[in-house]
């Protein structure tokens, strides 16, 4: 009989650490660092859930996996309550996918009011390649807020890499596809705009969210408007490269060239000939409009001005946000060739130019 006391006394203790395994108890665990009640199947230690097992709450949500201590370490999550944070604001929804490290990690879906993500995770946050379902994704750009759907490369839970972002705008689909960084446009992209049977693909260059106007920008956007009534040659297009520090504005006032003329023979000037730059001074700007050549595309501005020498049309004038009706400007141009644009309302030729740099003088 003593014999049999101290095998059992021996025995016990072996029982408790190797734990066993319950069916069905309620029991609390700690699923993504939140402790919740449940319906516990499996390995047990000291009655606490440890070792591989299957938890189910109240809210139909499930998990199963490896447990220590009570704590989900890793396994697969099902509608379990998660919350991300999304445009610097907390969003709260249900996570569904693989668990590693007490966190979403591994390929999962994340569901919330407006928002809808899946893909791939790590520590918590998307991380990889996914996707974020139509009219969820959100990019603020300098002038307005676009919402559409993502699909890309995710870092530390933000669109970061290469990725296509769709939206709606005016009723058309425009799509942005390239560069992105902190749920921005950062670097180069390609934008193709959808409109009624027509579609319509040029590069853009953007730095941080912001649009850059610069002369590899500008041909990018001329290059997609070709076979349209106002375009550049190729010759037209390789001079703005080579004279980029004109065509991205750095020019000043003081240091445009002089040796450029301020008169120019438009009947002479045909698309074979050798592109040349004019300057046109102290020109009052008479007309100017802003415009969309179609919808999603952007913005346009052509202005009608007259100096001393005669009257020019510019289209795709350059820095013009803050000049208006009345202002007298310097203008370096480079005139179009194939042109069908005429000055509107006018009863005079205009010549029309591809406006390069419009500075106050």
């Amino acid at each position: 009989m003593d014999s049999m006391k101290k095998i059992i006394l021996l025995v016990l203790p072996v029982i408790l650490l190797a734990g066993c395994s319950v069916k069905e108890k309620e029991k609390e665990i700690t699923v993504f660092r939140s402790t919740v009640s449940s319906v516990y199947t499996g390995k047990v230690r000291r009655n606490i859930p440890d070792g591989e097992g299957t938890a189910r709450m109240e809210n139909g949500a499930g998990v199963e996996g490896i447990f220590e201590n009570g704590i989900l370490i890793s396994g697969e999550a099902a509608d379990v309550p998660y919350s991300i944070t999304y445009n610097d604001l907390p969003v709260s929804g249900v996570y569904s996918g693989e668990v590693s490290g007490q966190l979403p990690s591994g390929t999962g879906s994340f569901t919330a009011e407006g928002f809808c993500y899946s893909g791939t995770w790590a520590a918590g946050v998307p991380e990889g390649p996914g996707t974020v379902e139509a009219e969820h994704f959100r990019i603020d750009t300098p002038f307005e807020v676009l919402e559409g759907s993502y699909s890309g490369e995710f870092r530390n839970g933000q669109a970061e890499g290469s990725g296509t972002f769709i939206y709606q705008s005016d009723g058309d689909e425009v799509q942005m596809e390239g560069s992105f960084a902190g749920n921005s446009f950062d670097g180069l992209l390609v934008k193709t705009v959808r409109y009624q049977d027509t579609v319509k693909s040029y590069p853009v260059y953007y730095q941080k969210g912001w649009p850059l106007k610069t002369a590899a920008a500008m041909i990018a956007y001329l290059e997609g408007m070709r076979n349209e009534s106002y375009c550049l040659s190729e010759a037209q297009m390789s001079f703005i490269s080579d004279h980029s520090d004109l065509f991205d504005n750095s020019q000043t006032g003081q240091n445009l060239p002089e040796e450029y003329s301020s008169t120019f023979d438009y009947a002479a000037f045909s698309e074979d000939s050798e592109p040349a730059l004019i300057m046109i001074r102290n020109a009052e700007i008479r007309s100017l409009q802003r415009y969309k050549p179609y919808s999603g595309a952007d913005t346009v501005t052509t202005m009608i001005v007259r100096n001393n020498d005669g009257w020019y049309h510019l289209v795709f004038a350059r820095s013009v946000e803050d000049v208006s009706r009345g202002d007298v400007v310097n203008i370096c141009a480079l005139p179009l060739c194939r042109s069908t644009l005429t000055a509107p309302e006018q009863d005079y030729p205009a010549v029309d130019a591809a406006g390069a740099a419009v500075i106050m003088p």
